[in-house]
């Protein structure tokens, strides 16, 4: 909705955005990592203020 308002968003998760919202969607373990890894960074970089 944000996208198709011409306001500026990001896509932010585990997975490939060609599985989401489909039948057969689903994560694999590496993605679910992947993730965890970038918001524990995101975390720390926040924190710094």
């Amino acid at each position: 909705l944000f996208q198709a308002a011409g306001v500026p968003a990001i896509i932010c998760g585990p997975g490939s955005i060609a599985r989401a919202h489909r039948p057969d969607e689903h994560v694999l373990p590496a993605e679910l990592e992947d993730c965890r890894t970038m918001l524990l960074r995101l975390g720390a970089e926040l924190s710094r203020g």
